[in-house]
């Protein structure tokens, strides 16, 4: 295998790649990242079993073949070379790296026993705009639970189109985070991992291939755009039927302005979270505001927020936590706030904004267990 590449470029997608090696295996092949030159391309592959990319950046192939290669000192080694060209070779278990009056040699492993990193079948699902998608990950993906031994499928988000709606929808059995788009296709339900989704979302960028296509084969998701591929297993289990839990019976609804509520709480947090697991923070809400309180060993806090409030009064407490990652989520100016009351959940919309819901369980007050 012998070709010739841009610096830049290559370290680049070595750097992507380098996020999908596993961290600690028993399988020396996947230390490494596999190099594909054919054709006027050089494809870039990496997994750890669970994950996989392929990345492909443009090439001058001399010789085609395959070699993997560690890349912890390699990728190291790029940064600091100059801009320029980058020409490698290899023999053997022997791979040749030179730029300039630069020279290195390194081990390399034949690319035999290099697993597939995305699988060969697959079928699409969906097509839609990357900044769509990525946005819709961003407004959810804090909502999903960060470890469930019991139900592990909730570490995951659910992707689901239904009746010419995609859902995006996290939730860890206190909260739901719930996103949706106007799209046609076929019906499908999937549980893709946390961890891969925020790693998609970090590698796609903005560019003039604005769409990415969804695909499934066998237990894995594949998501592809016009030069890279990123596949994940598929997490197994029953998802909650989220729709009918966020309907709720509203008591009293508030709508605040975003940023005023949000920094009003972080304030309140700060103080919140040295008292207790459940960073609680209690909202007195009355006839025109929301009084925020909470109080720890290191203090006390209180903090009126003016609101349009309907309905009547209410003291209810939440984790100051949830609504905090559900406020940041927005991005309208108001929000509304639907209450069901002392110990029922609360529903969080951007106000006039239907696609885009926060469900919250409220904390029980001592006074009411």
């Amino acid at each position: 295998m012998e070709f010739v590449i841009e610096k830049d470029e290559l370290l680049s997608g070595i750097s992507l790649a380098e996020r999908f090696i596993a961290g600690k295996t028993t399988m020396p092949i996947l230390s490494g990242v596999k190099f594909s030159a054919y054709g006027r391309t050089l494809e870039l592959s990496a997994t750890d079993l669970e994950m996989g990319i392929e990345y492909r950046v443009p090439a001058q192939i001399m010789e085609e073949g395959d070699i993997v290669i560690s890349t912890k000192a390699l990728s190291e080694i790029l940064r600091k070379l100059p801009k320029g060209q980058v020409t490698f070779k290899s023999d053997g278990g022997r791979v040749s790296v030179d730029s300039g009056d630069f020279h290195l040699t390194m081990p390399a492993l034949e690319s035999d026993d290099f697993p597939e990193a995305v699988p060969q079948q697959t079928s699409p699902l969906i097509k839609l705009p990357k900044e769509v998608f990525k946005n819709m990950v961003k407004q959810t993906i804090f909502a999903r639970a960060e470890d469930s031994i019991a139900r592990p499928v909730l570490t995951g988000e659910l992707l689901e189109l239904k009746d010419g709606r995609f859902n995006v929808v996290a939730l860890d059995g206190f909260r739901i985070a719930w996103r949706w788009e106007e799209l046609q296709g076929p019906d499908f339900s999937i549980v893709v991992p946390g961890k891969a989704l925020l790693e998609l979302t970090r590698a796609i960028s903005d560019g003039e291939d604005n769409y990415f296509e969804i695909h499934t084969g066998g237990n894995r998701v594949v998501f592809c755009t016009e030069n890279m591929t990123i596949s994940s297993r598929l997490l197994e289990g029953k998802f909650i039927e989220y729709e009918q839990v966020v309907d709720i019976e509203p008591k009293v609804t508030a709508v605040a302005n975003t940023d005023l509520l949000l920094s009003s709480i972080e304030r309140a947090f700060v103080v919140a979270r040295e008292g207790s697991k459940n960073n609680l923070i209690k909202f007195n809400i009355e006839s025109d505001c929301i009084k925020i309180s909470t109080e720890s060993d290191i203090g006390s806090v209180y903090e009126k927020v003016d609101c349009d409030i309907s309905g009547g009064e209410l003291i209810v407490a939440f984790n100051a936590r949830f609504f905090i990652e559900a406020l940041r989520s927005v991005e309208k100016p108001e929000v509304e706030i639907k209450f069901a009351g002392e110990v029922g959940p609360c529903v969080i919309r951007p106000l006039g904004v239907e696609n885009h819901v926060n469900f919250i369980l409220p904390v029980r007050l001592r006074s009411e267990e």
